[in-house]
């Protein structure tokens, strides 16, 4: 037999299952500030191509050849949010390599999965500051720009999706099927609002509710093509979390998760309206993702046990 039979039946089983335990636990705890800091870090770059600051250090890894770069506003936007991807990524390296010594199954998959599209994004941002991207016109600086928050949507994902695998005791019954739907539904709508962001279309349609005076207007433009989309898609979404939220209430069942849906929709919506109304004001335009991208974390959380079926974690010396 293994000699680690031998070792776990020995009167060391105690202390040796104690040190996994924890280490199990200390996994968890990485998974946890990697999620939290690849959403502020999403947030992060939200302000920095907002402000224009995505080439305020012209050089790459570094920043004017220093760690300390000169004191200007748009400067140090641009530098706290390498150091935040850079601190991001060892968290994620970190986790990773605990995931190795301590799982096996979908969590180490998806974890392993989120560190390598975080180095393919690292490399992308350095392309992006090598080849002055920001400067760039039409639909390469739509998609070079798009792609790389895009993979931090993925990543952010995948790392609540390991996170939900880990977590013992989960339940789920069918009707919390509409979880998996409303992500789906949020997920696209994410990807949306990303180009029409990076897209310049935020004011395509410099009215609200209506669209240059109209409910539906002439979608030749692309611009407004993608703009109206993007309405239509948040005005499925309220419509679909306020009916389910009415199916909760009455039904009394899981009220307290579909209120919370409710309310971030609700916010993500208002500031959307905002951005109209006050002619892309920064706060109204930080909310917005920041609230997106906590809207789409919630789903992925609550679906992530139907998606992956809730395999669940085992230590890898079992």
């Amino acid at each position: 037999m293994c000699p680690l039979y031998f070792l776990i039946n020995s009167r060391l089983a105690p202390a040796l299952l104690a040190t996994l335990n924890l280490a199990f636990d200390m996994l968890r705890i990485f998974i946890g500030l990697s999620i939290a800091f690849t959403y502020t870090l999403m947030v992060m770059g939200n302000v920095v191509t907002t402000t224009g600051s995505g080439l305020a250090c012209p050089d790459w890894p570094l920043c004017y050849g220093t760690v300390i770069p000169p004191f200007e506003l748009q400067i140090w936007f641009e530098w706290s949010h390498r150091l935040l991807g850079g601190t991001t990524g060892i968290l994620i390296l970190s986790t990773t390599i605990i995931a190795w010594l301590t799982v096996r199954g979908l969590e180490r998959t998806l974890i392993t999965t989120a560190l390598g599209l975080l180095g393919l994004g690292a490399v992308f941002g350095g392309v992006i500051v090598l080849i002055e991207a920001p400067l760039l016109e039409g639909a390469l600086h739509v998609g070079i720009i798009s792609f790389h928050i895009v993979l931090s949507t993925i990543i952010f994902t995948l790392m609540i999706f390991a996170f939900r695998v880990t977590q013992k005791g989960v339940e789920y019954s069918s009707e919390e099927r509409t979880y998996v739907y409303l992500f789906a539904i949020v997920f696209i709508q994410v990807i949306i609002g990303i180009f029409v962001r990076y897209g310049q279309a935020s004011l395509a349609c410099p009215d609200f509710p209506l669209c240059r005076g109209e409910i539906l207007p002439t979608l030749i433009d692309g611009k407004v093509a993608i703009h109206v989309i993007h309405r239509a898609m948040a005005l499925l979404i309220f419509t679909l979390v306020t009916g389910y939220m009415i199916f909760a209430i009455k039904a009394k069942y899981n009220v307290r998760n579909a209120v919370i849906t409710f309310i971030l929709v609700l916010l993500q919506a208002t500031f959307g309206a905002n951005i109209v109304w006050s002619g892309m004001f920064l706060p109204y335009i930080v909310l917005h993702g920041a609230t997106g991208f906590l809207t789409l974390g919630w789903l992925a959380y609550r679906s992530a046990p139907i998606i992956t079926r809730k395999q669940t974690s085992f230590p890898s010396y079992m």
